[in-house]
């Protein structure tokens, strides 16, 4: 057989991909997000969130403890005294919401990751938390989220969105987004926001690859190829993840972005989604520049508290 009549390898076709793909790699093609939904990915991933020694996924049990006592000092600042509901946009396997119901507080998580999911329920219901933990897209969150949040606690005091995860969403998503989740707070209720400073995206192109036995894209090995690229005109990062399993030459492909915002833009951008008082706090514990950004809070335009808080 001549070489023009062979078919070419699962992993020669695989490079052959990457090779050809076209560069620099465009902000926003497809979702922008990593899988977060899938059952197999959220399963793998759900070790990382679980991992005490780093503050890769949600955060060190020390981190949140100290996070969740700097929310509960900004809500009594602003709402006085009392038993909390705090919400919580991505909330992963539910660490901030479990610390905050030892506290004496309720919590409500959303979240699509269903290995996290089932996890955090089951933390709560053992340990007879007041927490509730309910699927929803942040990308397209349902229209009868309001009256269901209401229903389980009344309506929040707050909501929280940390790790930078706003910044997974591109502007026109994140207003839709963040329009939403105000819905579902009371007026004179807290946005939270752990947000990531515009000087401290990447914005030099580079890649790196790594051998892997296993992670969060795939039980078997494989190599791990990751891309980086910044777009100047709508302040995006991009960060390509591919991943060719060693046995089978499978190639997933997954393209990350993340909106920069310049703080005027920031501040607008809340405006427009019914938010005043901005206010900006350094990073509560300094744990690492890399992994933990300044906090933003905002209220919801309206009155402040009112008789439906405890």
């Amino acid at each position: 057989m001549s070489r023009a009549d062979r078919s070419p390898s699962p992993h020669a076709a695989a490079l052959r991909r990457l090779l050809t793909m076209s560069r620099p790699l465009q902000p926003w093609q497809g979702t922008g997000r990593l899988p977060w939904g899938d059952s197999d990915f959220s399963r793998r991933l759900l070790e990382t969130h679980l991992d005490p020694t780093n503050d890769q996924a949600t955060r060190r049990p020390e981190v949140v403890d100290q996070h969740v006592a700097w929310l509960l000092d900004r809500l009594a600042e602003n709402l006085g005294p009392g038993s909390f509901h705090v919400l919580d946009a991505g909330c992963g396997p539910g660490l901030y919401c479990h610390e905050l119901a030892r506290r004496g507080h309720r919590a409500t998580g959303l979240d699509i990751a269903p290995a996290a999911l089932d996890w955090a329920r089951e933390k709560a219901e053992s340990e007879q938390l007041a927490c509730r933990f309910l699927n929803a897209d942040l990308d397209a969150l349902p229209a009868d989220l309001p009256g269901r949040i209401a229903a389980g606690f009344g309506p929040a005091d707050a909501v929280t969105i940390w790790f930078g995860d706003l910044h997974g969403f591109a502007a026109p998503r994140a207003e839709v987004l963040l329009t939403g989740l105000g819905l579902c707070l009371r007026p004179g209720g807290l946005l939270v926001i752990e947000y990531q400073p515009l000087d401290h995206f990447v914005t030099e192109q580079g890649s790196s690859w790594e051998a892997c036995e296993s992670g969060p894209f795939s039980d078997e090995p494989h190599l791990w190829l990751q891309e980086y690229a910044w777009d100047e005109d709508t302040l995006t990062e991009i960060h390509g993840h591919w991943i060719v399993e060693v046995g089978s030459g499978t190639i997933q492909e997954h393209v990350q972005c993340h909106q920069g915002w310049s703080e005027d833009d920031l501040d607008r951008l809340l405006a427009r989604c019914g938010f005043d008082r901005p206010r900006r706090h350094p990073p509560i514990t300094g744990v690492d520049p890399e992994l933990e950004f300044p906090m933003l809070t905002a209220r919801r335009a309206g009155t402040g508290r009112d008789e439906g808080h405890r």
